[in-house]
């Protein structure tokens, strides 16, 4: 067997035994409860009131959705010299973001079935809002 089928076979068997594997999406493609779950963890996590691995786990995963979110939304409002649909202030970070978020996924629990990315998208313009 050639070198690299074996390298592709042993990286296909990897992935399938690494059970992270399956999260391969991250948040974007999970539903609000789940974007609710991570952030209100990011929210104990960085306060002091969890340090578990299961809790730090979902932090990392909100605190990098959050950002890559906001991130990629600044970087294509330049690119394409569009202005975004929300106005963070100068110097905005995440942690200027998740206790508004999970207000507004708790205030709006009927929404929870939609996908995370379009709540986030919808919380930021809530959150963040351009006046004229």
């Amino acid at each position: 067997m050639p070198l690299f089928r074996k390298l592709l076979l042993l990286f296909a068997l990897m992935l399938a035994a690494d059970g992270s594997a399956a999260a391969g999406d991250g948040l974007a493609r999970e539903d609000g409860l789940r974007l609710l779950e991570a952030c209100r963890a990011a929210e104990e996590v960085a306060d002091g009131r969890r340090s578990d691995t299961g809790a730090r786990v979902d932090a990392a995963l909100c605190i990098g959705f959050v950002e890559g979110f906001i991130w990629g939304q600044g970087w294509k409002s330049w690119r394409s010299g569009e202005d975004m649909y929300f106005c963070p202030p100068q110097g905005l970070r995440y942690q200027d973001v998740l206790p508004g978020l999970v207000t507004y996924l708790e205030g709006h629990p009927e929404r929870l079935i939609q996908r995370a990315h379009l709540l986030l998208f919808s919380a930021l313009s809530s959150i963040f809002p351009c006046t004229p």
